[in-house]
């Protein structure tokens, strides 16, 4: 594609949105990437949370994605060995077997929450109501689960 027939982004877009334009693997080439598209991006572009928290956020959402759960509507969360006959690679089998170990370590409503939130793309408002809580505390209480994940993804590896 050449640059006469690159897709902008309309007016009404950019007014909504904020976007970057980053290079590419190719020499000259840039494309522009939407830095706000998820609700965690968002609650980093006000301040709701810290870099270390986003990061931590994204990190669980690349290994999520890596260990093929992004595709599925309807996924089971049980360990499949990689050699056996399943869909899974090794890679992604590893990926999910980390993703379990994080789970296992943050405890469920800690975990419950960063699951709606980072992977499910839920307001921490939408997660506090579905959870019969108050919908001003949710941002607090998404800080406290971000820093559970940070802490699970530092320990992850230990007994």
């Amino acid at each position: 594609m050449s640059d006469k027939d690159a897709i902008l982004p309309t007016p009404e877009f950019l007014a909504k949105h904020s976007v970057e334009e980053v290079e590419t693997r190719q020499a000259g080439k840039k494309r522009m990437r939407v830095t706000d598209q998820l609700w965690i991006d968002y609650y980093l572009k006000h301040k709701h949370i810290n870099a270390h928290q986003h990061a931590a956020a994204e990190r669980l959402l690349r290994l999520y994605r890596a260990a093929g759960r992004a595709q599925r509507i309807t996924g089971k969360l049980e360990w499949t060995p990689p050699s056996s006959s399943s869909d899974l690679t090794e890679y992604s089998a590893d990926c999910f077997a980390d993703f379990c170990k994080v789970a296992r370590r943050m405890g469920r409503e800690s975990f419950g929450c960063v699951e709606d939130v980072v992977l499910h793309d839920l307001s921490a408002a939408e997660w506090a109501r579905k959870q019969g809580r108050n919908p001003k505390a949710a941002p607090e209480i998404l800080r406290v689960c971000l820093d559970d994940l940070e802490y699970a993804f530092k320990h992850l590896n230990d007994r």
